[in-house]
């Protein structure tokens, strides 16, 4: 074979591999969604095109420049490169519209650049969008890598759940919402301050309080962070009420155990150092009892 042929051929060969790895990128939001369809997720990259030089900068690193960890962590998945402008002029708004139409972003987008996972029917499932994550490449492709696959496993559960009734549909549900990092379309988020569960345990006995909370909970299906907030509502009306340091160690155990690094998971421990351990029952787990 001649020079000719092997550069050809060669070009031919870069072609392939390049329609292989970017072959599921799409110019609109609207197209993702169509090859999508019910049961594949939809990733948008979100970026400051006008604003925001951290943006710039990633998106020049991640997507522009074709990295390749970021393209491996895509794999077929549609996905689609949405440029996000601040008071923009009429060029940028036609800009934004030939790739949103007129679709606005998630409300579960709080910060740029990010990656958001989407589903076929457009809610908003999850996010790639700290500091941590979108640090580098690198961080961002395990973190994007590992949301995709829990998009996977929690999908086949809502389709499970659609298909069964009664507590195998629960059950179905429940599993789905402990798939970390996303959300389940159509839960309605629980709080117990918005609720009234606050104020409704205020008059009850630490016996009374206990068995509507249980109630509560096995009425489910709740999040991770729900059940911990419910518990948590128990746990502080037991505290008030005086009850033993025995109770308060199982439910701060039993918030622990939902989700150790949350927020609340991390109070919990403090809280059986202070209050299950024979601390001040007025102190705060951040203050050290002090």
């Amino acid at each position: 074979m001649n020079r000719i042929g092997i550069k050809i051929v060669l070009g031919l060969t870069l072609l392939v591999g390049a329609g292989c790895a970017f072959g599921a990128q799409t110019r609109s939001y609207a197209d993702a969604l169509k090859k999508a369809g019910k049961s594949k997720p939809v990733v948008l990259f979100c970026y400051g095109a006008n604003y925001d030089q951290v943006s710039l900068k990633t998106y020049e690193t991640f997507i522009r420049s074709r990295n390749k960890e970021i393209l491996h962590a895509l794999g077929k998945e549609s996905w689609v490169v949405v440029p996000v402008y601040q008071e923009p002029n009429d060029k940028e708004k036609k800009e934004y519209e030939k790739v949103m139409g007129n679709k606005w972003l998630p409300g579960g987008m709080w910060s740029i650049p990010c990656f958001l996972v989407m589903d076929g029917a457009g809610n908003f499932r999850g996010a790639v969008q700290s500091k941590e994550e979108m640090e580098s490449p690198e961080a961002a492709a395990k973190a994007l890598t590992t949301l995709l696959k829990n998009f996977t496993i929690q999908q086949k559960l809502i389709e499970e759940s659609e298909r069964a009734s009664g507590d195998n549909k629960k059950k179905a549900l429940q599993k789905a919402l402990d798939v970390p990092g996303l959300k389940v379309p159509g839960h309605k988020e629980y709080d117990p301050v918005s609720s009234g569960l606050v104020d409704k345990v205020q008059s009850m006995s630490i016996s009374e309080a206990t068995t509507a909370i249980r109630d509560l909970l096995n009425g489910g299906p709740y999040t991770p962070l729900e059940r911990q907030m419910i518990l948590a509502t128990l746990a502080g009306h037991v505290r008030h009420k005086g009850g033993s340091p025995a109770m308060l160690r199982s439910l701060y155990n039993e918030i622990k155990e939902i989700d150790p690094t949350s927020a609340f998971g991390i109070y919990a421990e403090g809280a059986i150092k202070l209050w299950a351990n024979g601390g001040s029952s007025t102190a705060s787990p951040s203050s050290g009892g002090n």
